[in-house]
């Protein structure tokens, strides 16, 4: 921009700037010539000429020009008024941040929760002594061996785990079949009725396993369904996890539906790591039970929850086979949610991008700003 813009700009600005005192000594002059018109000249008005023609032209005062009191008053009160609204929106926002952000923060201490649970059931494993790890490891291979050959006579608890009422359980413990069975209820108990963790990194996933399917049991985490093989692996197994979907303060299995024929979850047991590969991904019925069902040399594992979201009618299976880690099954460390990675980075590009535009916005506010282009006016001497 040339000196002569530059010149040009400023020139503009002060004439507008000084468009309010002009505007107003031209209304006291208007002012001025009506009383003169209408009778004698007021003292303030002006001075009748000595020969009785007419008056001369009133002097208007200096102070009445300069005088812009009204000007800043009402400045200071529109000021004022979008002080208030600044306020004012200001706790819309805080309230609309604490309404949506409040269930996201339960089911975030809830996953917290949970994953401690896990992690304190594997330290209780690995302080065990050798080998009693393994011995249970075996004992739940016996089981399975012989839950194959016995064709899966009970198959769940005598009440569906799951209701039409978000995703809420209806088998207490006194009615759940898990419970009544000792021998059940013995194997894999790594502490508090833990007998492994479900991890799906896709979706965030990191529960408890617990015995059976009973509203306790749900309401910890994830259920192992009774008649099912236990999670340790093997051929001719199949074992079936259930979780919670849609509950306001865990997340449990409500992102299930987010699975992909592809995509990996893991298995930790007795300090063992098994991944599986989803493969198959059905809606059932509740009274269907032929996709749970064994399949002679087969090693699968079947995640079980309630859908449509909300209305819990039919159940949601996604089914995978095992396969080896780390090929092709990465380490559970390797694989990350793509929806947290994104929002993460969303925040951290949005918060540093608000910050800059405050401060550039309050630079440009500075008064030292206004000398700094007064001094690019042209010199004259």
């Amino acid at each position: 921009m040339t000196r002569g813009s530059h010149r040009a700009r400023h020139v503009r600005g002060a004439t507008s700037a000084v468009r309010p005192f002009r505007d107003r000594v031209a209304s006291a002059a208007a002012d001025d010539n009506r009383t003169r018109s209408d009778g004698p000249a007021s003292p303030v008005g002006g001075t009748p000429s000595p020969s009785g023609g007419t008056a001369s032209p009133a002097a208007v005062p200096f102070a009445n020009v300069i005088d812009i009191s009204d000007i800043a008053d009402e400045r200071r009160a529109l000021r004022r008024r979008l002080i208030v609204l600044r306020i004012v929106s200001i706790v819309l926002l805080i309230a609309a941040v604490c309404v949506a952000g409040f269930p996201i923060a339960l089911q975030y201490q809830s996953s917290q929760r949970l994953a401690q649970t896990s992690s304190n059931a594997a330290q209780q494993v690995a302080g065990w002594p050798y080998p009693q790890a393994k011995n249970a490891l075996a004992a739940a291979r016996a089981y399975n061996e012989k839950l194959a050959k016995s064709g899966q006579p009970v198959l769940g608890e005598a009440v569906d785990p799951f209701t039409n009422a978000a995703g809420g359980s209806k088998a207490k413990s006194e009615d759940s079949a898990a419970a009544k069975d000792k021998t059940y209820q013995s194997l894999l108990d790594s502490g508090n009725g833990v007998m492994g963790t479900i991890r799906i990194p896709k979706i965030s996933v990191d529960l408890p396993i617990y015995h059976g399917t009973s509203e306790e049991a749900l309401a910890s985490g994830a259920g192992h369904l009774y008649g099912t093989s236990l999670p340790v692996g093997g051929k001719s197994t199949h074992s079936v996890i259930t979780g919670h979907r849609g509950l306001v303060e865990a997340l449990m299995f409500t992102r299930l539906d987010e699975m992909r024929n592809g995509d990996f979850f893991y298995i930790e047991v007795m300090g063992e790591t098994i991944g599986y590969r989803v493969d198959r991904i059905s809606v059932i019925k509740p009274t269907d039970t032929s996709r749970l069902k064994i399949t002679p040399g087969e090693d699968r594992v079947t995640l079980m929850t309630c859908t449509p979201y909300g209305v819990n009618t039919h159940r949601l299976l996604v089914s995978g086979h095992r396969v080896a880690i780390p090929v092709p099954a990465p380490y559970p460390g390797d694989v990350h949610d793509a929806r947290t990675m994104a929002l993460l980075a969303g925040l951290g590009t949005l918060i540093p991008g608000w910050f800059l535009v405050t401060v550039l916005r309050r630079i440009r506010r500075m008064p030292w700003r206004a000398m700094h282009h007064a001094a690019l006016w042209p010199r004259r001497w």
